[in-house]
């Protein structure tokens, strides 16, 4: 039964008795909200049942349970006295405020009741002696009597007032005034075991809120019910009570859908949401669960027995929610840029991917299928084509998936005693990657060296290989590199520096007297100042002795091998290059 039905049940069973009833959860579940939630809906549907009857006698028979009562709802922060608070109690008395009936019933009107709460505190004297208006507390206590009242907060209780007397004023409240009384706590900071010791005497029923559900739907109208789903299943799963976590969550998803061309957001939302969940997950838990974004990636059961009972718990959860959790693809590497704080997710690199073919209608069909035959291998539920399925799909996939997966296939494939396939998948993803690294290089490499080089996976290792003998593949060449500097002040601070790193004595003397010369971007201008400019570069400052090292060593050896006017002519460069350095 849900807890909103029990409730209800719980208010029937006892009509117009006295009772006390705990809402419980964890802070930040939604309990107040719950009840406020609760309580509106109850009233507003007992209002539309009793105007559904037809006959008037059938009206006069049906039980208000809500409708027609009086209601009381009371913070206890800020309450340092019993009598502030049975002032309090009495000052918020009224007639329910989601009632569509007009009460007709004598009580003190509200504003009678402020004024006379304020005059409460203005002492009477007589003949030297001051007294109190106790009359006014009688007063205004008179009112409250058959009522509905809802203490909350009482982990804010201040430490002047004790929760005894406040457990105490509900009983009384329960027994001589016959209300229905409303405790919403988290037990855990409910003073200790203070709480423990009323609750057996004063709690007759105890509804436990243990799902943000309710907060994260009301908060959600306008995001899509799978999304909404998704989140739900999130929170549950992975045991998440406090809705703050979920306040971030859809609050940076708003954000950053807004900053996309509406098709483009909806062809993504999910893999966005998710990116999302995925970073505050790992930022409020990672550490709890010893998770952390190098794990997010296909590990199989054997590489995960050195890992907590726990970590291999949340990785299961995190899987079966979706395949994409555990998935690394370049949305994942632009967002862990936000929650690392290195920077902000690049908006180019992500619109340009959703305008590949990665994010077609023809693609999210294929990850779809994959993803499916994923599940049935999982439960236990292959059949007799699946292998060539998965043969076919993944290698469509090929240029859409992470090396970690690709890999997986492939041993599943072998596992599967279809080794044919296995090979063929394998040499398949082999070729891709040679290709895509004799086309871009280093920046291929780096996309998939992002969380570490893995050198367990075969796919690391080739495409390390690779790097390894090309190591300068996708770099610009030097000559680019001093033209762009030189003439536009531009550079690369990763790639510029690591040619100019790499720059050997052959590189700078090619480029000083052979490049240079027959280069016509160079020809208005002059040796002198390009070296000049080179000598105090801001490219790599740290790189700066080694480059005016090698620089200065090739003019010195030119010189040695010149002509003498030639030799004078490079001599007295090299003398106006170091005055400049002085």
């Amino acid at each position: 039964m849900k807890p909103e039905q029990r409730l209800e049940q719980i208010f029937r069973e006892n009509e117009n008795k006295g009772m006390a009833v705990a809402i419980t959860g964890s802070w930040g579940v939604g309990k107040t909200f719950f009840w406020k939630n609760f309580l509106k809906n109850q009233t507003l549907e007992e209002y539309k049942n009793v105007s559904n009857f037809y006959y008037y006698a059938s009206k006069l028979n049906y039980i208000n349970v809500f409708e027609n009562k009086k209601y009381a709802y009371v913070s206890l922060f800020g309450i340092e006295t019993l009598d502030a608070l049975k002032n309090e109690i009495a000052i918020k008395i009224g007639w329910n405020p989601h009632s569509r009936n007009i009460h007709t019933h004598y009580g003190i009107p509200q504003l009678v009741k402020s004024s006379l709460a304020q005059f409460k505190d203005i002492k009477l004297s007589h003949y030297g002696v001051s007294s109190s208006s106790k009359l006014i507390d009688s007063l205004l206590y008179s009112e409250v009597k058959n009522s509905i009242i809802c203490f909350d907060d009482f982990e804010r209780l201040s430490e002047k007032i004790k929760i005894q007397d406040v457990m105490g004023l509900a009983n009384q409240l329960k027994l001589e005034r016959n209300c229905q009384v409303i405790l919403i706590l988290d037990e855990s900071k409910s003073g200790d075991n203070k709480y423990a010791e009323y609750k057996e005497k004063l709690i007759d029923e105890t509804i436990k809120i243990n799902s943000v559900e309710p907060l994260i739907r009301e908060n959600t109208r306008d995001i899509d019910e799978p999304l909404v789903n998704l989140m739900v299943k999130f929170a549950d799963k992975l045991e998440i009570h406090n809705f703050r976590f979920f306040q971030k969550v859809i609050k940076i998803y708003k954000e950053f859908r807004e900053q996309f061309p509406g098709k483009i957001a909806d062809s993504t939302k999910q893999i966005i949401l998710i990116r999302i969940l995925q970073g505050y997950f790992l930022e409020n838990f990672g550490k709890k669960y010893e998770l952390d974004w190098g794990d997010i990636r296909i590990v199989r059961e054997e590489d995960q027995r050195a890992w907590s009972q726990s970590k291999i718990k949340i990785y299961s959860i995190l899987k079966e929610l979706s395949y994409d959790f555990v998935r690394t693809d370049t949305w994942l590497i632009e967002f862990k840029k936000k929650f690392d704080q290195t920077g902000e997710p690049n908006l180019e690199v992500l619109i340009g991917l959703i305008k590949s073919d990665m994010y077609s209608e023809k693609n999210n069909i294929i990850r779809e299928q994959l993803n499916e035959l994923m599940e049935q291998w999982r439960n236990l539920e292959v059949d007799s084509l699946f292998c060539q399925h998965l043969y076919d799909v993944a290698h469509q996939q090929i240029p859409f998936e992470n090396l970690e997966n690709l890999g997986f296939y492939c041993d599943l494939l072998k596992e599967f005693g279809v080794e044919q396939l296995a090979i063929q998948l394998q040499e398949s993803i082999k070729e891709y990657l040679f290709n895509q690294y004799e086309s871009k290089g280093y920046l291929f490499a780096n996309e998939h060296f992002n969380f570490g080089y893995k050198p367990e996976n075969r796919f690391h290792s080739y495409l390390k290989s690779l790097q390894e003998q090309k190591p300068n593949q996708g770099f610009p060449i030097l000559i680019d590199v001093i033209h762009n500097y030189i003439f536009n002040n531009g550079y690369n601070i990763d790639t510029d520096s690591f040619v100019l790193k790499n720059a050997t004595k052959a590189d700078w003397y090619n480029l000083i007297f052979h490049e240079i010369p027959k280069d016509e971007r160079f020809k208005k201008s002059n040796k002198l100042q390009i070296l000049r400019k080179l000598l105090v570069q801001q490219i790599s400052v740290e790189l700066q002795s080694q480059i005016n090292a090698l620089i200065f060593e090739v003019l010195e050896d030119e010189a040695r091998a010149s002509s003498l006017e030639k030799r004078k002519n490079i001599e007295y460069v090299i003398k106006r290059l170091k005055e400049g350095l002085l």
